[in-house]
């Protein structure tokens, strides 16, 4: 990257193998505050992580969830609009049909990508 400030910031993949050690203690069983206190202190002194590395990490997994969440509220809410507003005197189902495809898809959108 030559975007000035993030030349030092490492890719999601070198971050996410520094993460890695950290996510395997949230799948070991429940053990004492000290054990996880001393087990922190050794991951964190073999693995540098700093603000700048977390912050751009997480913002790239959250961003498209953000925006598949937009994109299915908005979806719903045209499809409500498209059936609120008055029909033509020539209108058939079709317009009914569509609006309720876009409330199924826009439903799953924003569930899939939100959730």
């Amino acid at each position: 990257m030559n975007i000035k400030g993030f030349e030092s910031i490492p890719d999601n993949k070198v971050i996410e193998n520094d993460l890695e050690p950290f996510k395997k203690t949230d799948e070991r069983p429940a053990t004492s505050r000290d054990e996880l206190l001393d087990e922190f202190d050794v991951l964190l002194a073999k693995h540098q992580l700093d603000n700048k590395m977390t912050k751009r990490y997480l913002g790239r997994i959250r961003l498209p969830r953000l925006i598949g969440g937009v994109l299915g509220i908005a979806m719903c809410v045209l499809a409500v609009v498209l059936v609120l507003t008055p029909p033509a005197p020539h209108d058939n189902t079709a317009r009914y049909i569509i609006a309720a495809g876009m409330l199924i898809a826009g439903a799953y959108i924003g569930v899939r990508f939100a959730l």
